[in-house]
């Protein structure tokens, strides 16, 4: 290896050969990190694992609790008391490093996992070292030849001067642990071993689609130094020129007339951002980083923003440079936590701030509502002086009841500081009443929905002036059109709230309208046409920007056994144009590749192959001019590696994606494309039988796309539909399906949207007429409750049928009285969803759970956690978000005990003005009215119209009063209240939904 290797040559960073992908999971400083290599590591670690259990199963007669641990002691850690702690694996081995006498707790390295927990004495065993003589999977490691540095002014001249010391800073700690966190692969190449079998090399760094060698990003920033020629001597043998001090524990050095030539080059061109770090946080470090030394590596970078506009804006680097109001930002850092912004609103701030229509389009969780809402209140607190009384200067539209509230509250905790700005919301349920006098006592931002505003002005037709509006929003702007457009067309004429498009005087601003949504869609495209001037069109998502561009795929539905012969009978102008092909797996790659290259000239690249391979690919596509252009066949895997984003012609040879995001990032080879004013790619689309993970999803995408459909594709894809529906056993039936009788998310929803004879006959006798007699256990929402049987009367023979409550409580106390042997709280070996598990909610509390969802979160680069969604058998709630390590396995006998709890749905009424989800004002009114309504003596009772499963429909809840000696009294309806108080309307299409699903399933005949 040259030396130029070892000291990561300044003109480019290539990774060795000789190099291996590792995971490094602990960072204590840049000479001591612990990693492990990601080839072997799955194989190594389930040899140890069966080992461990194994050796467990064993000895478990022989574990007794030995004498007090010692530090350096060998365990097997297990679990056993604190549950708060999520050991990666049943049994982990360990060595026990520190002891705290506070908390009664060992320090325990996992020498498999590379990580430290802090554990009870009872949650590991004592034992030694040959037990598992199993090398360690885990290996320290240092980076080669380098010495720590800190830059700091020298006393004498005031210049700033890079100083050698003994410890590493603790900046050069985080800005080392955010770059290892930061990076999507990490590589490690192996120079020399010391005696204690620590490992010193360099590592690489994939960050961004830029490889990062971590000795240079550290001197570069001023952290470190090469430790070599007459440094490296100087170091050895200290001469009177050098002279040191001792400050705050760190010993530094003067060297005189010592720098390479690289440091003279450092101090000459970097002094300035070095200067800077010392008052910036660790994250501005990292960015400046970037920006300086490697803006010549993003020349070919994916650029993630697709923006259209006759003005351009420079987006912001950091939250800070938007320059609002101190208070503005100290709310932001409240509810944030962060000094850089989102992609989305690093290009609209600077767009919002200079006055310009903004259009912001970019998927759920990309910070539009933060984005506008920062700019909005910021923009509004910096002025002198607002309108006041009933001359609101923002109006912002919502899709929703419950977004309207949201979009409230984080106004309100940015206005935290201002009294003169008064935010008001107006939503379903709310009085009219009580909102008008809201608005008279001030009102500088309205928010609503646009049906209830027409409703309340219709009203109050001289109560709000809209004449001073400055800022007009339609957040979900896509949504809001297709469900309102009437409402926001009455708003826009009738009610003239945009009649202040331009400037009437130099005290009045123009009007300033922003468009947010997920989806571009026609309506949008219609409107910003003919109401909004100069937009400035923000686009994040590369399918959306595909839609904006108009670009109109065409999609082939075909058997997989044919499709590489179309795709050859497709190819015959492709060596004019630029021409990748995409697969889901190596394997379709690969076979495609064997086929294709017999005719034409193609390129192979995917995850097996290796970094410089993957180059290769790269440099030929560059260099390839028009007539001569090759074919890339490649996998989703590599393609952030390839960072291409001239390709002329995309093709998808499959689309049976796990997830949605992959899809949308195939569209990002055409973003040169895109970024055109006539854009000229093409797009095609194969879909075959395997395509089933996204396919509902990706179908609606095409038919966005404006991909014509034939009848008889439309007829597969309803066959395919369904076919995929009654896959879904395990999970149940969507609760949407359940209280609106539609899903509006069908196509993205992991529930079931059919009826399953088998899974859905009901498990109890109740029968459409039952009256069933109830004690509420969980409410929801205001049509979604779960409840115990007490009895149901038959309506045919008015038999009563009793569900003994002995028997409830017995289940209980059985449940209570396995996980109360703590030998019993064994963790479950595999989580499946629709399966029931034990769980410890609270403190020796244990409950029956059953899976409804699993779902994967990234908590950062170096890990992954696995989530669950679970319902409690017993009581009916829902618990989300729980760690599947916590689920505990249950015993057949416990899992098959009867369930008197059912989840019940009120019948015929749904949120106001097609609204899908019940607001807060809704829920906190049904609350009321429960705890108004019922007590000791009191039942809930109804008349059940349909039973599947654990769920009735009922035809209203009310509430019935035992009364010794005498009838029960029945009063109090439900839904009745719900109607009369505005929270509800009447929907007869609800039960015609479902009663028709249960036909089309066989479960109810038509004459039924």
């Amino acid at each position: 290896m040259s030396s130029g290797d070892l000291l990561c040559d300044k003109e480019a960073n290539i990774i060795p050969k000789t190099s291996f992908s590792v995971k490094v999971t602990n960072v204590k400083n840049p000479y001591f990190m612990r990693m492990y290599k990601i080839k072997t590591y799955a194989k190594k670690s389930h040899i140890i694992s069966k080992k461990l259990v194994n050796y467990i199963n064993k000895e478990k007669l022989n574990l007794k609790k030995s004498n007090e641990p010692n530090l350096g002691d060998f365990v097997i850690a297990y679990n056993k008391v604190s549950q708060d702690v999520d050991l990666p694996a049943w049994f982990c081995r360990g060595i026990i490093d520190h002891f705290d006498p506070m908390t009664m707790r060992y320090n325990v390295l996992l020498v498999d996992h590379g990580i430290s927990v802090a554990l009870l004495r009872d949650d590991f065993i004592i034992t030694s070292h040959d037990v598992i003589p199993d090398k360690y999977l885990t290996s320290v490691i240092g980076i080669y030849n380098i010495v720590p540095t800190i830059i700091k002014r020298h006393d004498s001249t005031n210049e700033f001067v890079q100083f050698i010391t003994d410890k590493w800073t603790t900046k050069a700690v985080q800005f080392t642990k955010e770059l290892i966190v930061a990076s999507s692969t990490i590589y490690f190449d192996y120079i020399v071993c010391d005696n204690y079998g620590k490992y010193y090399g360099e590592l690489y760094l994939d960050m961004d689609d830029e490889i990062i060698c971590l000795s240079k990003a550290l001197i570069r920033n001023g952290y470190a130094t090469y430790l070599e020629g007459d440094l490296l001597k100087l170091i050895e043998e200290p001469n009177d020129k050098c002279t040191k001090e001792v400050n705050n524990d760190v010993t530094i050095y003067y060297i005189q007339n010592s720098y390479n030539s690289d440091l003279h080059e450092y101090r000459k061109d970097g002094i300035n951002s070095v200067k800077c770090h010392t008052h910036q946080s660790s994250a501005k470090q990292k960015e400046r980083f970037h920006k300086s030394g490697y803006s010549n590596k993003k020349k070919g970078k994916v650029q993630e923003v697709l923006i259209y506009s006759s003005i351009m804006c420079n987006n912001l680097n950091f939250v800070v440079d938007a320059q609002f109001p101190a208070s503005i930002h100290k709310a932001w850092d409240s509810l944030v936590q962060s000094n850089k912004p989102k992609k989305m609103q690093s290009y609209i701030w600077p767009a919002i701030k200079g006055k310009l229509n903004v259009v912001a389009i970019g998927t759920e969780g990309s910070g539009k509502t933060f984005g506008y809402t920062f700019a909005i209140t910021g923009l509004l607190a910096a002025q002198n002086s607002l309108p006041q009384g009933n001359k609101p200067s923002a109006l912002i539209l919502c899709a929703s009841s419950s977004e309207t509230l949201r979009v409230h509250s984080l106004c309100m905790e940015f206005l935290q500081s201002y009294n003169n700005i008064n935010s008001v919301s107006a939503f379903n349920g709310k009085a009219y009443r009580s909102l008008a006098a809201e608005i008279y006592n001030g009102c500088q931002i309205l928010i609503s929905t646009p049906r209830f505003l027409v409703q309340f002005m219709e009203m109050h037709k001289d109560l709000l002036n809209f004449e001073n509006l400055s800022y007009l929003v339609l957040d979900n702007a896509d949504v809001i059109l297709d469900k309102y457009y009437n409402s926001v067309v009455e708003l826009f004429g009738k009610r003239k709230i945009i009649s202040n498009r331009e400037r009437i005087s130099n005290e009045l601003s123009p009007l300033q309208i922003i468009l947010a949504a997920r989806h571009f869609t026609t309506p949008m495209k219609a409107l910003v046409q003919k109401v909004v001037d100069n937009p400035y069109i923000c686009i994040t998502s590369f399918i959306e920007a595909v839609i904006f561009k108009s670009v109109r795929p065409k999609m082939y539905l075909v058997n997989s056994k044919f499709r590489n012969q179309q795709i050859l009978d497709l190819l015959v102008n492709e060596s004019q144009l630029k021409t990748m092909i995409l697969c889901t797996t190596i394997d379709e790659a690969e076979e495609l590749y064997t086929f294709l290259s017999k005719y034409k000239r193609t390129l192979l690249t995917h995850e097996k192959k290796h970094l410089f391979e993957i180059q290769a690919v790269k440099e030929v596509w560059k260099t390839s001019e028009s007539g001569f252009y090759s074919i890339i066949i490649s996998t989703d895997e590599v393609l952030s590696d390839l960072n291409i984003t001239d390709v002329d012609w995309l093709i998808h040879y499959s689309v049976s994606l796990d997830k949605k995001t992959r899809f949308s990032f195939r569209f990002s080879t055409l973003m040169n494309n895109l970024q055109m004013e006539t854009s000229n790619c093409k797009v095609t689309i194969f879909v075959n039988e395997n395509d089933n993970i996204q396919f509902l999803s990706i179908i609606n995408i095409m038919q966005r796309m404006g991909v014509i459909l034939s009848n008889d594709m439309l007829l597969s894809i309803e066959r395919i539909s369904i076919s995929l529906d009654k896959s879904k056993k395990q999970y149940p039936i969507c609760d949407k399906v359940k209280s609106l009788g539609f899903c509006p998310n069908k196509n993205t929803c992991v529930f079931r949207h059919c009826v399953l004879p088998d899974i859905d006959a009901p498990i109890t006798g109740i029968e459409v007429g039952d009256k069933v007699k109830l004690m509420l256990t969980y409410v929801h929402d205001a049509s979604h409750f779960s409840a115990r049987v007490i009895e149901y009367v038959k309506v045919n023979s008015l038999e009563t049928v009793v569900f003994p409550k002995d028997e409830y409580i017995n289940i209980t106390s059985k449940i209570q009285n396995f996980y109360g042997n703590i030998s019993n709280r064994r963790r479950a070996a595999v989580i499946d969803i629709g399966s029931m598990y034990g769980l410890e909610d609270s403190i020796e509390s244990f409950k029956r759970v059953q899976v409804l969802q699993l779902k994967d979160e990234k908590r950062n680069n170096l890990e992954s956690v696995k989530f669950a969604d679970v319902r409690c058998i017993d009581t009916g709630n829902i618990l989300e978000n729980i760690k599947v390590q916590r689920l505990l396995w249950l015993p057949e006998e416990l899992s098959k005990l009867s369930i008197h709890i059912v989840e019940v749905f009120l019948v015929d009424i749904a949120p106001c003005d097609d609204e899908y989800e019940w607001n807060d004002c809704a829920n906190e009114m049904v609350h009321n009215w429960f705890i108004e309504n019922f007590n000791k003596y009191a039942y809930v009772v109804g008349v059940v119209s349909l039973h599947l499963g654990n769920t009735i429909w009922t035809n209203s809840l009310e509430i019935g009063t035992t009364i010794n000696g005498q009838s029960d009294v029945v009063g109090c309806c439900l839904k009745t209240e719900l109607i009369n108080k505005r929270h509800a309307v009447v929907n007869k299409e609800q039960m015609q939904n479902i009663s028709a699903l249960c036909k089309k399933s066989g479960l109810i005949r038509n004459n039924d």
